[in-house]
Order: structure tokens, then C-alpha cells, then sequence
């Protein structure tokens, strides 16, 4: 289940617990201690299941002849030698990043790879995308967090934009609070270094999931000192004044970045409740900064900034996972995993139309000397003209007895060995 605001939990430091006496109570009845026992055996098989989906993932994507290892050692390695330089904008990178996640989210679940770590669990009830989600995050994120940071630093650097935030956070912060549009009451300094340990502690992680958690914490302490001893319950459009407070008064930066870093790779699908919309409402904040005019009131989203988060959500709709699962075929040149491109492919292409694309993305001068073959564990075939790419490629997801594939354009008479090493058929030449 997602967090909400309302659903944060206090933080132990500053709600201190006073000490009770132990007390000895009664034996339970035996039918109280079975059904407790059953509701701890549910509890323990179901993050049992979680891990072992979990472990299988990243064993999957450490294993380099697998089709998952080598889809996230290539692109962990690329970004990692600078890959990302070459995008024109910091979206364009991340939304780089959010595509793959999306990718290998959509071919994992699909495919029979984790068959083996869930059969024995109800995939709904367990939420068997959003544990392959997070399971990704530590696989791709996690090695890359510094470097992607790093890229957006630069970026922001380059176009002037945290120069100009950092001079308006210096502008603002020697405004009053009726300047700034505050009516509700406004974090004192205690408060102000609880908020800002959550937004260090958001800037700190990895996972985007994670950093959301800490944004909704650092809500609920901004909420807290609006209300506190004012016999008034502020909403939100108190809000808004007072979160511009905030980031004045923080290491605003780092937020900065950290509201891009969730708002593009976060899984849309997590976009739409509470977190996503406190994510847009320190976006609009960080934006009026970023823009400030001393005559500029902070009580609600500048038009500016509201344009500026339309633009987001059309990007945010249109990645989102279904498109990415459905539409988006890797293709190989030659060798399977080798100088991957990605090619959006409706169910309805044939593997004819596909060549096409790649005969331009690849190059090459004698397209009809080329063709388009499916290489899995066992075999390897070149596709007939007509045959549909995603329908195989979903045929071959649902096989058990198939567990990697790759797509591969390559020349028709050279033979194209299975992906597994110990397969000693020789591989179909034949279209099927």
C-alpha cells in the first residue's frame, strides 16, 4: 500500500514513550493462539515469497548470459562510462533509465524466469509488480544513484537554473512571512532540523519509492507546525506559503534534484495518489522559487508553473507500463545483446516492418541480405516476413520450457548458436 500524510508515523525521538510495569495476562485460549499462529504463517509465507522474488531478480540480473543480466550490465555499464552526457536534457536521461526499468519490469513478469519464486503464492495479492519494481531499483539505481546525480548536476548547471534558485533562495529568505504569503504558523528551528533530516535522508537513497516516503514524512512535520497551538486546522492551500518557507530555509539543491529524480522515475502507476500530488506541489514551490519576483504571491501553483507540470503529465502518461510492455521490442545487431536498439513494435508489425527500422537504425546498405531472428535457449530462427514479433515474443514469454530471448538482426546464412551453453542442437535456419 502506498504512504499517505495522514498515515505517516510519528517519530519515536519525539514522542517518548513512558516505561509501563509488566504485567502477567491470563493464558490465551487455544483457539485464539491457532488463528494467530495461522495469521503469522500467512505473514512469514508471503515475505518469504517476497524475498525469494526478490533475490531471484537480482541473481537474474548478475548473470551476464541471461537475458535480464545482459539488458542491465550493458545499460548499468553505459551510463556508467557517461551514456548519459549524450541527451540533450536531464528528462531525456532519466527517462532513458525509466524506460528500462519498465522494460525488464514488463518481460519479468511476463515471463516463466520467476515462475519459481511465486507459484506457490497469489502474484495479487503479494503485488508481484511492485516487488519486481523495487527489486529493479536496487539492480539499476542503486549502482547508478551517484553518476545519475552527478548527470543532473551537471545539467542544471549548464542550463543556469540552480544558480538562479540558489540567488532566489538568498532573495526570499530576508522577506517576511506576510511577503511570502504565510497566514498558518511556520516550522521553528527543532522542526526545521527534523524536516530537513527527512530531506536528507530522501536525498540519500536510491530507490524513488523510498524518497517519496520521506517526502510525505517531511509534509506531515511541515503540517504539524501549521496547526501547532493555533486552534486552526490549515489545508492546503496554507500549504503551499509555507513549504516555500521550507525549502528557503533547506538545502535546496539537493530537493531540487531529488523532485526531478521521483517525478520521472518513479512507476506511474504510483503518480496518482497523495504522493504524486504533494511531488507536483514541491515541484510548483521549487518552480516559483526558481522564478521569483518580489511581487509574486506563493499561495497557490503560479500559471507558469501549473503549464509546466501539464507538460510532465502528458511524458508521465505516456511511459506508462503497459505502453513500455506492449510497444518496446530490443533488438541485437548480429550477436544477441549487441549494440541493442530499442524499437517501438505494436502487436500488429510484422517482422518485415521491423526490418525496415532496423536497416536504417543500423545502417546497413544491403538490407535484403538481412533478416530478423528469434534466439532463445534452445534455438535460433529467422522470423517469415509476416510473422508478428511481439505475439512470438509473447508465446515465448508463456513457455515454461523457454526462459530467455533475444531478437536479432543479423545476415540470413550465417548460423546464430542458442543462448544456452550446453545445448548442442544445431539452430533452425528455417522461417517458421
Amino acid at each position: 500500500p502506498s504512504a499517505t500524510v495522514s498515515s505517516m508515523e510519528e517519530e519515536a525521538d519525539t514522542n517518548p514513550v513512558a516505561p509501563r510495569k509488566k504485567r502477567h495476562s491470563a493464558a490465551l485460549p487455544g483457539r485464539v493462539l491457532n488463528r494467530l499462529s495461522a495469521v503469522g504463517s500467512a505473514l512469514s509465507g508471503f515475505l518469504s515469497a517476497e524475498r525469494r522474488l526478490t533475490k531471484r531478480v537480482q541473481e537474474l540480473a548478475q548473470e551476464p548470459t541471461s537475458y535480464v543480466g545482459g539488458m542491465v550490465q550493458k545499460f548499468v555499464g553505459h551510463l556508467l562510462r557517461g551514456g548519459g552526457a549524450r541527451h540533450p536534457t536531464s528528462t531525456d536521461m532519466l527517462q532513458e533509465i525509466r524506460q528500462m526499468i519498465s522494460n525488464l519490469k514488463g518481460y519479468l513478469c511476463e515471463s516463466s524466469e520467476l515462475r519459481d519464486a511465486w507459484e506457490y503464492s497469489d502474484p495479487e495479492e503479494m503485488d508481484l509488480g511492485s516487488v519486481v519494481e523495487a527489486a529493479l531499483y536496487k539492480c539499476i539505481l542503486k549502482p547508478l544513484r551517484d553518476c545519475i546525480y552527478g548527470q543532473l548536476l551537471d545539467f542544471r548547471s549548464r542550463d543556469g537554473s540552480l544558480q538562479a534558485l540558489r540567488q532566489h533562495q538568498l532573495t526570499m529568505s530576508q522577506q517576511s512571512l506576510a511577503e511570502l504569503g504565510v497566514t498558518a504558523g511556520v516550522p521553528d528551528t527543532p522542526a526545521l532540523e527534523r524536516i530537513q533530516t527527512k530531506l536528507t535522508q530522501m536525498h540519500q537513497d536510491y530507490s524513488p519509492k523510498k524518497k517519496e516516503t520521506h517526502l510525505l514524512k517531511a509534509c506531515k512535520l511541515i503540517y504539524e507546525a501549521m496547526n501547532h497551538g493555533s486552534g486552526k486546522v490549515y489545508g492546503a492551500d496554507d500549504f503551499l506559503p509555507v513549504l516555500t518557507y521550507v525549502l528557503v530555509k533547506c538545502d535546496i539543491v539537493s530537493v531540487q534534484l531529488d523532485v526531478e529524480y521521483m517525478m520521472e522515475l518513479l512507476d506511474p502507476s504510483q503518480l496518482q495518489g497523495e504522493g504524486g500530488y504533494y511531488l507536483t506541489t514541491w515541484f510548483g514551490a521549487l518552480y516559483h522559487i526558481s522564478n521569483f519576483k518580489p511581487a509574486m504571491v506563493t499561495r497557490q501553483i503560479s500559471i507558469e508553473a501549473q503549464h509546466s507540470i501539464h507538460e510532465w503529465h502528458p511524458r508521465e502518461n505516456r511511459r506508462s507500463v503497459g505502453a513500455f510492455q506492449n510497444d518496446i521490442l530490443y533488438v541485437s545487431f548480429q550477436e544477441p545483446f549487441s549494440n541493442q536498439k530499442a524499437i517501438p513494435v505494436p502487436a500488429q508489425m510484422t517482422a518485415a516492418a521491423v526490418c525496415v527500422v532496423c536497416s536504417q537504425k543500423y545502417g546497413v546498405s544491403n538490407p535484403e541480405a538481412y533478416g530478423l531472428f528469434l534466439v532463445t535457449d534452445s534455438a535460433s530462427r529467422l522470423l517469415a516476413g509476416d510473422n508478428r514479433p511481439q505475439q512470438i515474443r509473447s508465446e515465448s514469454l508463456a513457455s515454461r520450457s523457454i526462459t530467455s530471448i533475444c531478437f536479432v538482426y543479423k545476415l540470413k546464412g550465417e548460423e546464430l548458436a542458442p543462448l544456452a551453453k550446453d545445448d548442442s542442437r544445431a539452430p533452425a535456419q528455417e522461417p517458421i
